[in-house]
């Protein structure tokens, strides 16, 4: 089995996910149910976070990019968890936040084992959990 598949099969198990690789290339397919409150309506949705690695390298780094849909209330306790994993940020790491009233798109990039990113990623996701039980 290719480094490549062995890494899409564990970022997959950290993340609780499919995956599917192409090329050079592995999507990571997560869903995540947003509930959308607004003064006169309320939305549920399932959307699909945009999660991949890409042209993993022979030391075990790869691009890793993620675009997460957040509720602005869930922002704090993601960045929170995201910045305070026990692995620092590499030095390279990017991130772009777009916000509106009722929605927050988190971009986040960088080059790090694709493990390590995808374990961050989980315990980020892990610790909105608490507030997704209260809304």
């Amino acid at each position: 089995m290719s480094q490549l598949k062995e890494t899409a099969i564990e970022v997959a198990s950290l993340l609780d996910a499919e995956v599917e690789v192409t090329g050079e290339t592995c999507l990571v397919k997560k869903k995540r149910q947003l509930n959308i409150h607004t003064d006169q309506n309320n939305f549920s949705c399932m959307l699909e976070l945009d999660i991949s690695f890409k042209k993993l390298k022979d030391n075990g780094h790869a691009m890793n990019i993620a675009e997460i849909l957040l509720l602005p209330e869930e922002l704090p306790a993601f960045t929170a968890a995201w910045s305070s994993f026990y692995r620092p940020l590499p030095v390279n790491f990017k991130q772009r936040c777009e916000t509106n009233p009722n929605i927050v798109c988190l971009h986040l990039e960088s080059m790090e084992c694709p493990k390590d990113f995808a374990a961050r990623l989980s315990a980020a996701l892990q610790a909105l959990e608490p507030l997704e039980s209260i809304s």
